[in-house]
């Protein structure tokens, strides 16, 4: 009986030691390591089509670069929304689109893999110096997003865009207890466009 009691006081302070370090300590070290910001963001209406451009600045921190250089895999998220502008409420999310570019490095071969996901649509692309890789996957370049009819007359549509990369799989004792907690490499604020002109391009 006093083994029990004993055993069940060890693990309720072992869940309140994760629960402090949760709260005070996890937050800041899952936030994104860099301070990557979205800029330039895009809009354009082509044809029938809208379509969104967008740039990521300061993406790439040592350790990104050198986890990629050693193999590790990287996905980087582009997620995109379509909003309307209101006056008495929060915006109104009309749309939303995530576009997903995987960057795997070869190590024999020397060549980075470049794979953009665009709603299942991939194109693959390759190239030899980091850098390139970088101004690749750093940017999305007028991405189909939506029919220009969703925009009806109205001009208060804008585009929301933001940017995020998953960090490396978690020691398993961390992962055990904190598997609700996103821990990520980059994490961007949302930037926004002007507002959409229904007729550009027609």
């Amino acid at each position: 009986m006093a083994t029990t009691v004993i055993r069940n006081m060890y693990l309720k302070a072992l869940l309140f030691n994760i629960l402090v370090l949760t709260i005070f300590i996890i937050p800041e070290s899952a936030m994104a390591k860099g301070k990557g910001r979205i800029g330039n963001v895009h809009v354009a209406v082509i044809g029938k089509e809208i379509v969104v451009s967008a740039d990521l600045t300061k993406g790439f921190n040592n350790d990104i670069s050198r986890d990629i250089h050693n193999g590790i895999p990287k996905d980087f998220y582009y997620y995109i929304l379509l909003k309307r502008k209101e006056k008495r409420w929060f915006d109104e999310e009309i749309r939303s689109k995530t576009v997903r570019y995987t960057v795997k490095y070869d190590t024999l071969k020397k060549d980075y893999l470049i794979l953009l996901n665009d709603d299942g649509k991939v194109i693959e692309k390759h190239t030899s110096d980091i850098e390139e890789m970088k101004k690749i996957v750093s940017q999305i370049d007028q991405i189909p997003f939506a029919p220009a009819k969703v925009l009806g007359n109205s001009r208060r549509y804008y585009i929301s865009v933001k940017s995020q990369m998953k960090a490396a799989k978690l020691p398993f004792y961390l992962e055990y207890f904190l598997f609700f907690i996103p821990f990520l490499e980059i994490d961007t604020p949302w930037a926004d466009s002007s507002y959409i002109i229904p007729d550009s391009g027609k």
